[in-house]
């Protein structure tokens, strides 16, 4: 005897199964509804079966109710498992992407990894991935890079190396880095330039997506009104998926992505993974931007710290150069006026003296002592003036040979013969004619002194590009390199006796000029001095020497 259970009745009065909850006005009329989800809970509809003794009438109809289900349900727990692996392979893959993406400071190494996630088949595994990045002054939105074959015999060579080589999606992201980027850079340049569009051009695709902060699916970039046709026809057109990069609404860029080469549709589940991996992506691109902005910054402030402290020794260095000088030109003065009594006097002795008159010796002692005393002051009064020379406009041959006319004496007397080598027509030079004079004169005066025993001299002016170049050449014993290095600081001498001041005074002067002095020996084998005039703007000439 059956339980009266109403498993077996089309329709139902609310009051025949008291397993119905409110709201189940549906199951009334829905025998495989109500079945399902009501009558296989029901003790009456077991205990019906069990009293049925094979007598399944009505039974079987039943029964497919729950077949279809069972099949419905393993349908979709095959989905859901399916679903579940693809999430756990995501998760690990986001894991190992996110740890570059989190450390690194690289701008590069951050994209290589993220165009490379997407194109990956360890990753999202579409064909083809462009980035284009809003630039620093936020003027344009610029191609910077893309990822992808070119064509089918392209992608066919690289999906056979990857399966092949079997690499990771960090070791593929690190070579990309280190050896593929500029010629994937190279590749796509023509597209990458194309691809560009001003920030202001509002209503075009790419700055509307970006700006709206949404991803875009496009199944048919020719039917978009926002892009320009050439720039359709160079992406191939078809399906494309924009994905703007924000960061704290912040426009990054716009990462561009699709399937040109197999041609597969772009799913939901694509769309959605890449829209949540923008998100850290844009994070990292800002962050290493922000450092590489930090690092230029840092240089600039470093630079200026330098800068600071250069100025910060040259006052140091200037004020007690000018303390120097002050006490210089004091002794200086001090001591001109009795010199210059003594070696009056003694040349008005020496005119009264007959020559064979032993005292004649003495006093022509005196005159060249005093003379040399009187060359030294000079020296210390010339160093002691100001650091502001006179230009003008001076025939740099003229200059040379008037200096070595007023030396002809003491040529003579130290048996220094000279060879001039001047070259004609050259340009004028803009420079302090006495100051100048005196560099000369007292470059030929050290080569002088470094001969003791005579020697020779060669003078040779020349125009090197645009430079005027003055070449004095001795036949002295030469300098060892630690000499050449000292003998241009103030007081600094090789000689027993002397200022020290010549050739310090020398590079001064040149360095108020914007010039130089080389300075180039060998032992025994003489010493090359080179001074090197800039010629001004203004020296227009059609005259080029090489040197």
């Amino acid at each position: 005897m059956l339980s009266g259970c109403c498993w077996n009745k089309e329709t139902i009065n609310t009051d025949e199964c008291r397993f119905l909850h409110p709201g189940d006005d549906e199951l009334l009329f829905n025998r495989k509804k109500r079945f399902l989800s009501r009558c296989l809970e029901c003790p009456g509809f077991l205990e019906d079966l069990r009293q049925m003794n094979g007598n399944f009438d009505g039974l079987p109809g039943l029964f497919s109710y729950a077949i279809e289900d069972l099949l419905a349900q393993r349908a979709e727990i095959c989905t859901l498992t399916s679903q579940a692996q693809a999430r756990n392979r995501e998760i690990r893959f986001l894991h190992e992407v996110g740890q570059v993406l989190q450390t690194s400071v690289a701008m590069d190494e951050v994209i290589s990894m993220a165009l490379t996630s997407i194109t990956s088949g360890k990753g999202f595994g579409l064909n083809r991935a462009i980035l284009l990045l809003v630039d620093k002054e936020r003027q344009n939105l610029k191609g910077h890079v893309a990822v992808g074959p070119r064509s089918r015999e392209e992608a066919g060579q690289i999906w056979h190396e990857i399966e092949e080589l079997d690499y990771s999606l960090k070791d593929m992201s690190q070579i990309f880095f280190e050896k593929k980027m500029p010629s994937e850079k190279e590749k796509f340049s023509d597209l990458l330039e194309i691809l560009s569009v001003p920030m202001s051009h509002n209503k075009h695709l790419f700055i509307t997506t970006l700006n709206e902060q949404k991803t875009r699916h496009i199944k048919n970039l020719y039917q978009e009104p926002g892009i320009d046709p050439w720039q359709a026809e160079n992406l191939g057109g078809g399906e494309l998926l924009m994905v703007p990069l924000i960061s704290r609404n912040r426009r990054i860029g716009l990462l561009l992505a699709d399937n040109i080469i197999n041609g597969r549709p772009i799913t939901i589940e694509d769309v959605q993974s890449i829209e949540t991996f923008a998100l850290p992506v844009s994070f990292a691109i800002e962050r290493t931007s922000l450092y590489e902005r930090l690092q230029e910054e840092l240089s600039k402030v470093t630079a200026a710290n330098t800068q600071l402290r250069e100025q910060q020794e040259l006052i140091l260095r200037m004020e007690k150069m000018a303390l120097v000088g002050k006490i210089a030109s004091n002794i200086a003065h001090t001591i001109r006026n009795p010199l210059t009594i003594i070696g009056g006097f003694a040349r008005n002795l020496m005119k009264s003296t007959p020559q064979e008159d032993a005292k004649h010796t003495y006093i022509e002692s005196i005159i060249r002592e005093t003379r040399r005393l009187e060359e030294v002051l000079e020296e210390v009064l010339s160093y002691s003036e100001s650091l502001h020379p006179t230009f003008d406009w001076w025939d740099i041959n003229q200059l040379i040979t008037g200096v070595f006319a007023g030396l002809r004496d003491d040529l003579k007397l130290n048996h220094v013969n000279c060879r001039f080598d001047l070259e004609p027509n050259l340009p004028k030079g803009k420079l302090d004619y006495k100051k100048i004079s005196y560099c000369l004169r007292s470059l030929t005066t050290n080569a002088i002194e470094a001969m003791p025993a005579g020697g020779q001299i060669e003078i040779h002016s020349a125009l090197c590009n645009d430079e005027i170049q003055i070449t004095l050449t001795d036949t002295g014993p030469g300098m060892t390199a630690e000499t050449i290095q000292s003998v241009t600081t103030p007081f600094f001498s090789t000689k027993d006796s002397g200022s020290g001041l010549g050739l310090s005074l020398c590079a001064r002067i040149l360095e108020e000029h914007g010039a130089n002095l080389d300075i180039t020996s060998e032992e025994g084998k003489g010493t090359t001095f080179t001074i090197r005039l800039k010629i001004s703007r203004e020296d227009e000439h059609d005259q080029t020497t090489d040197c």
